[in-house]
């Protein structure tokens, strides 16, 4: 994070001055992304949680909300479940109570009007085929969509009219169309997935027919309100659409009356290029939107990996874009507006684009969440408590997991000892950063430090505490945050020798790759990352694992459209060579000897990396059980997973804790101290 601003002005001036859209006043140049949340009730209106999630981000000083996608055709034009839907009069009145929920917190508020087109599944239309502008199938979803008819075309025209209507009726100070993505207007545009032969197909100005017919209903139903164009700039797959065809078809979309035009990229099979992974650079996306800019007279959204307020600013001085949008980093902090504009800069809890959050909604099915903030879509669950007790909480280990436990303990009224036995405070960011383009991870090890310092807990780094010095303290809780350790390689001779290391102390700076050629062993997302760090350091590596499925590199990855471009990253690197279906039988010490289909292969080696997994590292508590200590264990200490697992694992645990200590104690209502 960049140095908290100093002076008492405003330090970005260009991020907070007013705007307009249309004839709609907006407070500042901020605008909430729409994202999918999985909050919608079953009937797809607004539910309870909803409409918190949303005021929270309002209350969070952002000028303007724009809902996420909602359905203009159920069950047809679904793209997921649970999803809002505007198709039914019965549906305005929730919309109506999240409205003014979000006016009286004081931002603005737009709805996303969309259609998937092909971009669903039949679980979700209740088994009705896809409509499309051509029978190609999404590659993700891979079923078989039918052609849309001119009859379809009406009807979904008058969907969309009717949504909008519904939405002025609602309250919405304004509303976007979703034709970005891929979607059912975007599916249109793009010469990859439309090959239809009559009129709305073939020419550019064929493809734009549909979707300026689409625009031109929601003007007509959205009456004076500010109408936004969704719009991918370049969906990066072969024959899809490009910027030069963006600039035209923004061109027209303000023909046709549309007030904004919100810059995006990608589709399903790019998801990697409009839900950035993490080694997508920030602000990427913003030449883009600049090229947009040149070409129209009515305002353009950029969006995409925004996290600063410095690049924000920048972008609008620039002319790169007029409003900004920011999706994942109010997620992350829902106060990022309020942060900024007090010059807070240091306490915006940073987003890293670890997209924990899309492997709730995309693989879990459940609520969207944020690895950094337990409460972002839990809105409604009930707050930890005040203790206010001062009694003694040692906390050991030292990870996001740790300093959450030693935060929300802070914060309770405990008096909190944070002890981490290595040097360096949360290794495992260090070790998650380490490889080239992932410094995101660094971001958010800077933000805790800081605020550790700006809390009451006492920090002793390379303090390697075992289960009876901990009892000397007489703490009235223990939690253990301890994280993993290696997995045990048994039966290979020669692990002993000096050129084998663990591949994860190396990722985490505890030990150093000094001779090559590097062999790794392990496939997963460790030793994944370890040959991409060897590989940039200049070093010849073999990454070998025992499977033969080259589909199976980092098979832990969440998503698998993440992993199958984290794949290509690793195969973009001339140095590394993939080794697939080999086990290690023994080491010797400038050579490792390993076995294929029965048939022995020996390779020289500089250096030996073991990448064979993480186990629980629980060494204190039965000691500490024993000792009758009350102890918690949090994060990968349980079990190995992710950042986010360890970060909510503690903040709930405490939570629950703090309310049996103290059930009529005060809720901490804000989660800014984590």
């Amino acid at each position: 994070m960049q140095p908290q601003a100093k002076n008492r002005e405003q330090p970005f001036p260009h991020l907070f001055q007013s705007g307009r859209l249309r004839n709609l006043a907006l407070k500042n140049r901020l605008i909430m992304a729409p994202m999918e949340s999985n909050l919608a009730a079953d009937d797809g209106s607004v539910s309870d949680l909803m409409r918190e999630y949303y005021r929270a981000r309002a209350f969070g000083g952002v000028g303007m909300i724009i809902v996420e996608y909602t359905c203009v055709d159920r069950p047809l034009g679904l793209g997921g479940n649970p999803q809002l839907g505007l198709d039914d009069d019965a549906l305005i009145v929730s919309h109506g109570e999240l409205v003014r929920a979000v006016h009286a917190a004081g931002s603005r508020i737009c709805v996303q009007l969309f259609h998937a087109g092909r971009q669903t599944h039949p679980k979700f239309t209740n088994g009705q085929q896809p409509i499309a502008a051509s029978p190609i199938p999404c590659p993700m979803y891979r079923k078989m969509p039918r052609e849309m008819t001119a009859a379809d075309m009406d009807r979904v025209l008058q969907k969309f009219r009717e949504a909008a209507e519904r939405a002025a009726k609602a309250g919405y100070d304004a509303v976007e169309i979703h034709g970005a993505h891929g979607y059912l207007p975007a599916n249109f545009l793009s010469a990859a997935s439309n090959k239809r032969m009559d009129e709305f197909g073939g020419s550019l100005e064929n493809r734009q027919r549909f979707p300026l017919l689409i625009a031109a209903a929601v003007r007509q139903g959205a009456r004076d309100l500010p109408v936004i164009f969704r719009l991918s700039a370049d969906e990066f797959v072969a024959g899809g659409t490009r910027i030069d065809e963006a600039m035209d078809t923004a061109r027209r979309l303000e023909a046709v009356g549309v007030d904004a035009i919100h810059v995006s990229t990608g589709c399903h099979e790019r998801i990697d290029r409009n839900v950035d992974p993490v080694w997508m650079p920030e602000g990427w996306r913003l030449p883009l939107a600049r090229q947009i800019r040149e070409v129209v007279r009515i305002p353009v959204i950029g969006v995409g990996v925004i996290r600063h307020p410095q690049v924000a600013e920048q972008a609008i001085a620039e002319g790169s874009a007029d409003f900004i949008a920011l999706g994942r980093a109010l997620l992350a902090d829902p106060e990022w507006p309020n942060k900024a504009a007090a010059g807070r800069t240091a306490d915006i809890r940073p987003c890293t684009s670890c997209n924990w959050c899309v492997a709730q909604i995309g693989t879990g099915h459940t609520p969207v969440g944020c690895a950094e903030n337990p409460r972002t879509g839990r809105e409604t669950q009930p707050q930890p408590v005040f203790v206010g007790s001062h009694e003694r909480a040692v906390v050991v280990g030292a990870g996001p997991g740790g300093i959450a436990a030693a935060l929300t303990l802070d914060r309770a009224g405990y008096s909190v000892l944070l002890m981490e036995r290595q040097a360096a405070l949360a290794p495992g960011l260090l070790a998650s950063a380490a490889a080239p383009k992932k410094d995101k991870f660094l971001w958010y090890r800077e933000y805790l430090a800081h605020k550790l310092r700006h809390s009451s807990v006492e920090l002793e780094l390379s303090n390697a505490t075992g289960a009876e010095d901990i009892a000397k303290h007489s703490p009235a809780l223990v939690v253990l945050a301890t994280g993993s350790r290696d997995r045990v390689l048994d039966g290979v001779d020669g692990l002993e020798l000096p050129l084998v290391k663990s591949a994860y102390a190396v990722l985490a700076g505890n030990d150093s790759v000094r001779h090559g050629p590097v062999v790794i062993y392990g496939a997963g997302e460790v030793g994944c990352e370890a040959a991409k760090f060897a590989a940039a350091k200049g070093f010849e590596v073999i990454l070998a694992t025992r499977s033969s499925d080259a589909n199976a590199l980092s098979r832990s990855t969440s998503l698998r459209i993440y992993r199958e471009q984290f794949i290509e990253t690793i195969k973009a690197y001339p140095n590394i060579r993939i080794e697939l279906g080999v086990t290690l039988r023994s080491v010797s010490p400038d050579a490792v000897h390993m076995e294929r289909d029965g048939q022995p292969i020996t390779w020289p080696a500089g250096q030996l990396l073991l990448a064979v997994g993480r186990v629980p590292n629980d060494d204190l508590s039965a000691g500490l059980q024993a000792a009758g200590i009350p102890t918690l264990v949090v994060g990968d200490a349980v079990d190995v997973r992710r950042i986010g697992d360890a970060v909510h694992d503690a903040y709930w645990q405490i939570r629950d804790m703090t309310r049996r200590v103290n059930p009529q104690g005060a809720p901490i209502e804000s989660v800014d101290f984590l």
